[in-house]
């Protein structure tokens, strides 16, 4: 994870137009004639603005032909056109409801007021500061319920994300991504040479993102079916605004980048007294020689981004072209990224009845990757486990080979590990007007594009593979979307009717190949087919086929009461023949209690809202052929010698989707003139027909297993989002936010799974957590582990009674802890002073454990793999309380099997991101004409971590796992 990101950070927004300068003031007011103080007075378009004093007044600078934007919390924005007067006096509408915004949801907009849904938003005033690598690091703490966390710190590499909990256990557990109405494909295509998986998301260009939409409840998402149970990430990108003039923005920034932290190793001394203490040959090694893996795979990264944006509109048109070029270089020594994107987003209304659009966006990355966990060809497995009296050199400085733990800077300097990717996403839009026909009547088609061209090439030379090694890989991946959607708005009286109906047609396509080989007679061959033997050849195609057809209707009366009902029959391939299709639904009730007469008089409440829903969505995160029966053929399946066919898995007619069923109560209220805003929902939402790996007899082909629909797991939860206008003033301006997840996970019952020694079945995902029946899904079944007895020097745990006991054994493993948190959330702060600012956000997590898996290597007393600091602590003498047991002790070389030893409480609370701001004045931006803002500031990444002293080294959001069945584990992964 990058750590102590400071950027330096340009914005100007440049105009073709020169004016002349001129002085406005006026007051601003509400309804009833009452200054309002702090009112916001912004030239649109730029950053020049100014804030109302104690008695509502203001006086701003503009230039000829601008515009004013008048707003305030709890009231109507107003925008004014500059004319002759030199004085604009504003009376601000209170809005009929502090939530009146506009929502993306799926498959169109809505106005908050008439939500009945459970949604997030993260829109770009929270966001544009952050110095992302891709999209997911903005939603970091950003919306309550929402966990993001990484893979690696590695570039490129996949984060882990989940919605309220944990979807599945076999089954994908992402949320389904939508981009501008796109459902993206976020399939991992890699080969997994680079040792970890790349990042789908990591072809989006954070900079192009206006806003993100997260669907949480079975209201949200039932429209998306068989996909919606995971949960929805709508992503908008920018575009034009009509009649808005050309403006051009350029973003450049300069970033370094460090290591949060890193585990503290023996140096060479230490290591050769230790060994010397413990009675552990050091013969035959040079005692003079020395060298520091660690502080030499790691760096100051640096990285440096350029973004150019166009936008602008006319009565008819508006336009949106953007670029961007990053060019990265990680803390981790051979670890770079380059990135270039570019976008364009048109709209255009040919005439009254019709509207076109179109959006595409293509991204290269070409990245040069390191291994991130558990592997001898890893930078920081290879440097914290490499002897620290080894050198990478001989006395030429020749690199030398190292043995089992390979040369690490052998390998970063010589070898090529590089992925190269392309991804082109696009929508094609046209919109028809039927009003004429019926009033409120419209008509949209959609065709939309995610195309993905990957390569991956990896060399390894002579010095560090004897012989060589090399492989190539080839993949691409077609995703077509096809969807036509009717939509009917009328208001009428009391009534106010939305109603849209649709069908959706999607085909993805994806093929593969892939060639390696051993056995080159040169470093200096690069090509695969040089290799002397060949090694493995394999080609794959998949696909699959998904069309559905769906409703939502929103019904709103007097402005009180809303009544939301969705639908959605889903047809799909990856299921078996006798259960393709599925419907899915939702219903759901509001009543906004704020606008009945008998709360009028409860001055301290703007508005309340109740809300409540119940709704399904399904899970087909299951690959293209589960219900198939499937075979492999090739040299692969030899049969003495020659080629054949073996079967790999039994078909099953009957499989179906795994299913949710979820119940949402909330409720959204805004107080003290909406200066302060609350919404907590309660949720629980029920998953059954869990997709699992079903026990059969073994019969012909030697498979002993079906996968079947068979069982079930609760996820239940609050939500709550706190905001608060604390200080209004005419200079001073101060905001506060806070979001809070809370989720507890059971699994209720696995039919058919493996039965524990207590009687409870199971199913496990690694050697050390499993999903355990009325257990969370990621639960660490390890031996308790209770020290180093003072008196005696034995390193002590817990039977299966809770007895102690030197001699355990794996059937004293019991549940001792989960990888999934009770609480993940995250505080904001926004300061305003004059023309600075001041952003400060954390995120925090509590309630988990993090299995640390390396630490059974660097805490092995035995062996000559380098040892953590922490053994020096040894135990000598009756009394001493120490880490490390008596190396006479028949409990020395067991101390570090696998145990809680190595289960760490992994909650934490980060300083996320600072950033401080000033935006110059726009009398002297006027100076230069052509600029219209300009706005620098200074960014912190990371910069702070709150966590427990047994973390040294570890980064508490890394987990070395995307799979939904290991969460929480973490060998060496790159922090």
């Amino acid at each position: 994870m990058r750590k102590t990101l400071m950027f330096l950070f340009f914005t100007l927004a440049c105009d073709a137009l020169w004016a002349q300068q001129r002085t406005i003031s006026g007051t601003v007011t509400d309804e009833a004639g009452d200054p309002l103080i702090g009112a916001t007075v912004q030239v649109k378009e730029t950053f020049s603005g100014t804030v109302t004093d104690t008695d509502g007044t203001y006086s701003i600078q503009v230039n000829l032909g601008a515009t004013l934007v008048f707003s305030y919390t709890g009231f109507l924005t107003q925008e004014i056109d500059v004319g002759a007067s030199n004085v604009i006096d504003v009376v601000l509408e209170t809005n009929v409801s502090a939530l009146d915004e506009v929502v993306v949801i799926a498959y169109g907009e809505q106005s908050r007021t008439k939500l009945v849904q459970s949604v997030a938003t993260v829109d770009n005033r929270n966001i544009r500061d952050i110095p992302a690598v891709a999209p997911q690091e903005l939603l970091q703490g950003q919306a309550s319920g929402v966990q993001v966390v990484n893979s690696s710190g590695i570039l490129g590499a996949a984060p882990v994300i989940k919605i309220r909990g944990v979807a599945s256990i076999s089954s994908g557990g992402r949320p389904l991504i939508v981009l501008d109405g796109v459902p993206l494909n976020d399939a991992n295509l890699t080969a997994g040479q680079g040792g970890q998986a790349l990042n789908p998301l990591g072809d989006i260009n954070p900079n192009d993102i206006e806003s993100f939409t997260v669907l949480k409840d079975a209201a949200a998402t039932a429209v998306y079916g068989s996909r919606g149970a995971n949960g929805v990430v709508l992503i908008t990108t920018k575009s034009g605004r009509r009649n808005e003039a050309t403006t051009v923005t350029v973003n450049a920034s300069t970033s370094w980048s460090q290591s949060t932290d890193r585990v503290q190793m023996m140096n060479a001394d230490e290591f050769r007294d230790f060994r010397v203490a413990t009675n552990q040959a050091v013969a035959g090694n040079d005692p003079t020689t020395s060298f520091d893996w660690p502080s030499n795979v790691v760096r100051t990264g640096l990285s440096q981004d350029v973004d150019l944006s166009i936008r602008g509109g006319s009565e008819k048109t508006t336009f949106y072209v953007g670029g961007s070029i990053k060019d990265q270089q990680g803390f981790i020594v051979g670890n770079n990224l380059n990135r270039y994107s570019g976008r364009i987003n048109l709209n255009h209304q040919a005439n009254n009845w019709l509207n076109i659009g179109f959006n595409l966006g293509v991204t290269q990355n070409l990245n040069d990757r390191v291994g991130s966990e558990n592997s001898t060809f890893a930078p920081m497995t290879s440097a914290f486990l490499q002897t620290p009296w080894v050198v990478p050199y001989d006395a030429n400085g020749n690199y030398v080979n190292t043995g089992f733990i390979a040369n690490v800077l052998a390998i970063e300097d010589l070898d090529i590990n590089d992925s190269n990717s392309l991804r082109t996403t696009g929508n094609a839009s046209a919109e028809v007007d039927f009003s004429s026909l019926l009033r409120g009547l419209a008509f949209q088609t959609n065709f939309g594009i995610d195309r993905v061209v990957l390569e991956e090439f990896q060399r390894s030379f002579e010095i560090n593979s004897p012989g060589g090694f090399g492989s190539d890989y080839y993949a691409q991946q077609n995703k077509y979307v096809f969807t036509n959607t009717l939509n009917y708005n009328r208001v009428f009286n009391r009534h106010d009717l939305s109603v849209v109906v649709g069908m959706s047609y999607e085909q993805t396509d994806v093929r593969d190949i892939s060639v390696s080989g051993t056995g080159f007679l040169s470093d200096k061959q690069l090509n695969v087919t040089s290799a002397s033997t060949p090694g493995t050849t394999s080609n794959t195609a998949t696909g699959s086929r998904l069309t559905g057809q769906f409703g939502r209707f929103n019904y709103f009366y007097n402005n009180r009461y809303i009544l939301e009902g969705s639908i959605r029959r889903d047809g799909s391939s990856r299921f078996g023949q006798n259960n393709r299709y599925g419907t899915f639904w939702s219903v759901g009730g509001a009543w906004i209690l704020s606008a009945e007469d008998f709360m009028q008089a409860v001055d301290w409440i703007s508005s309340l809202k109740l809300r409540a829903s119940y709704g399904t969505a399904g899970n087909d995160r299951i690959g293209d052929f589960a219900a198939l029966e499937n075979f492999q053929g090739g040299i692969i399946s030899n049969y003495n010698g020659e080629a054949g066919l073996r079967q790999l898995s039994a078909a099953n007619p009957n499989l179906q989707w795994e299913k949710s069923q979820s119940l949402n109560v909330g409720f959204e209220a805004s107080l003290f003139n909406s200066r302060v805003t609350l919404a907590v929902d309660y949720y629980n939402k029920n998953t059954t027909d869990l997709i699992l790996n079903v026990p059969i007899p073994q019969t012909n082909g030697g498979l002993n297993s079906i996968i079947d629909n068979v069982g079930e797991m609760v996820n239940k939860g609050v939500d709550i989002d706190l905001s608060a206008d604390i200080v209004r003033g005419a200079d001073f301006n101060w905001t506060a936010s806070v979001n809070l997840g809370f989720n507890t996970n059971e699994i209720l019952s696995l039919p058919g799974a493996n039965v524990d020694s207590e009687g409870r079945r199971f199913v496990a995902g690694s050697t050390s957590q499993r999903a355990v029946e009325g257990f969370s899904a990621n639960s660490f079944y390890l031996i308790r582990y209770q020290g180093v007895n003072p008196q005696t020097g034995n390193a002590e745990w817990l039977d299966i009674d809770g007895n102690p006991t030197t001699t355990p054994t794996t059937n004293d493993r019991v549940i001792a802890g989960k990888a999934n948190p009770d609480l993940v959330g995250g505080f904001r702060n926004t300061l305003s002073y004059g023309d600075f600012d001041l952003n400060f956000f954390f995120n925090f997590s509590l309630g988990n454990d993090i299995y640390v898996s390396g630490l059974r290597f660097t805490d092995n007393p035995l062996g000559t793999f380098n040892k953590r600091a922490a053994l020096l602590d040894r135990w000598e003498n009756p009394g001493d309380v120490a880490f490390l047991p008596d190396s006479d002790s028949p409990t020395f070389g067991s101390f570090a099997q696998r145990s809680t030893a190595q289960l760490l409480d992994g909650s934490f609370a980060r300083l996320k991101n600072i950033t401080l701001g000033y935006s110059l004045p726009q009398n002297a931006l006027d100076r230069i004409g052509f600029i219209k803002g300009l706005r620098i500031f200074f960014t912190g990444y990371n910069i702070l971590t709150i966590k427990g002293s047994a973390l040294e080294g570890i980064d508490p959001e890394v987990t070395d796992n995307i799979s939904n069945i290991v969460q929480g584990e973490t060998f060496f992964t790159p922090p």
